[in-house]
């Protein structure tokens, strides 16, 4: 499964594990993360767009093991 974020997703419609890749202006490259829209104890992440009309989807890290934010558009690709 790929999927694009120009229509917003769902959490709950999202695979347990995928792959999100996504443009980081701290890094000012394209990144890819082992990622999921829950963390360890189930509380869901969170995909909206704020104020200004940004896409913003905050997300669990599975490698890091914590929450990370994708904003405007990115591309999930599922694990499973």
């Amino acid at each position: 499964m790929l999927t694009e974020r120009n229509n917003m997703d769902t959490i709950d419609k999202m695979p347990s594990s995928f792959f999100i890749t996504y443009f980081a202006k701290k890094h000012s490259k394209f990144i890819t993360r082992k990622a999921s829209a829950t963390n360890t104890e189930g509380t869901p992440g969170k995909m909206f767009t704020d104020k200004y009309g940004t896409d913003r989807f905050i997300y669990w890290d599975l490698d890091k093991g914590d929450w990370r934010h994708a904003t405007g558009k990115w591309n999930i690709k599922s694990n499973d």
